[in-house]
């Protein structure tokens, strides 16, 4: 099947110098915090934080497996970076131990038995709910941390770490269950509004390439029609698997509403990002006779993101294609941009 165009328009700016960065971040709508323990630390972008257990540090943490002078965390090339300052037990980055890291929305911070989370928010989104319940979670943490470093017992400390674990099973296990779809596992769409917006701010900042595939099993009314809804069901799930198999780890993929599924891909070159989008369209078309028990097929409208895009300009885009998409027969890709 024929690819078809529309005109795509690249419309990215050039890298900013260090202190037009700054200014940019400070006259933004986001702001950036640490939270540590019971207390949030808003981060300026001409300031450098450093961390440890003095009580001199910027953030003063208590306990023995931290050092004195344990870390740092200073902005540079547009985003705010954590350090580690020759600490003896180190700093841990989502779990893995670093030495220097770029830090995203919603990265653990792991120093001694403290745990930190870097976090950025909508300037005019209220952060009461979550500063109380992260609150909460974090001086949990650090509790349980010097709980088990002050068990002498052998026994009763690998009693009390296997109930840690448990509890942060059942944890992520809530937290999936909150942000999948039942029926293809998938991110829900309340979960895909929340992270597009952060993956577009990224972009913003970062200037690298995003993406948006809007996907629409073709007749899937019919196939509900005729074959009952059990039928339609087993269609979907199975689109959505070979969707899932064709994408990234770090893409994300969410069903949008109905057979509509969504696939956000950050950091990759439109070409490549078109060359995708046609591989899951043959996928679907080869596979689905033996996954689907028939033959289904999709239309796939792709958006590509434009400096200061909101989330709905960029779906919107998509979802023009995608109409468009179908205009013209479906099983097939098209790439829309119709504001240039």
């Amino acid at each position: 099947m024929t690819r078809l165009y529309w005109k795509l328009i690249r419309a990215y700016g050039g890298r900013n110098s260090e202190g037009s960065e700054v200014a940019e971040m400070k006259e933004s709508l986001m702001t950036r915090c640490v939270y540590y323990l019971d207390a949030k630390m808003n981060l300026d972008p001409e300031k450098i934080y450093t961390i440890g257990r003095d009580q001199e540090n910027s953030i003063c943490l208590p306990g023995q497996t931290t050092s004195r002078k344990h870390a740092k965390i200073f902005f540079q090339d547009g985003c705010f970076v954590i350090e580690d300052t020759e600490s003896t037990n180190g700093t841990f980055v989502n779990s893995k131990r670093t030495k220097s890291e770029i830090l995203h929305d919603g990265d653990h911070i792991g120093i001694g038995t403290c745990y930190l989370v870097y976090k950025e928010f909508d300037l005019d989104k209220l952060e009461d709910e979550f500063d109380r319940e992260l609150t909460d979670t974090l001086l949990i943490e650090h509790q349980m941390a010097e709980l088990l470093e002050s068990v002498a017992d052998r026994e009763t400390h690998d009693q009390l770490l296997n109930l840690k674990r448990s509890i942060n099973h059942a944890k992520e296990k809530l937290h999936s269950l909150a942000n999948r779809d039942r029926l293809t596992r998938l991110y829900n769409r309340r979960y895909f509004d929340e992270e597009l917006q952060k993956e577009m701010e990224r972009a913003r900042r970062y200037g690298y390439m995003l993406s948006l595939f809007m996907i629409d099993i073709d007749h899937f009314k019919l196939v509900n029609d005729e074959h009952g809804h059990l039928a339609g069901d087993k269609a979907l799930a199975s689109v959505a698997a070979i969707i899932r198999k064709h994408t990234r780890v770090n893409d994300l993929v969410a069903r949008y509403g109905g057979e509509e599924i969504v696939v956000v891909i950050p950091e990759m070159k439109s070409d490549t990002s078109i060359m995708i989008a046609e591989k899951i369209r043959l996928m679907v078309e080869a596979e689905t006779p033996k996954t689907a028990g028939m033959p289904l097929t999709v239309s796939i409208g792709i958006a590509f993101y434009i400096k200061d895009d909101k989330p709905e300009m960029l779906v919107g885009d998509a979802d023009k294609a995608l109409y468009e998409a179908k205009r013209r027969g479906r099983n097939r890709v098209l790439v829309y941009n119709g504001r240039g």
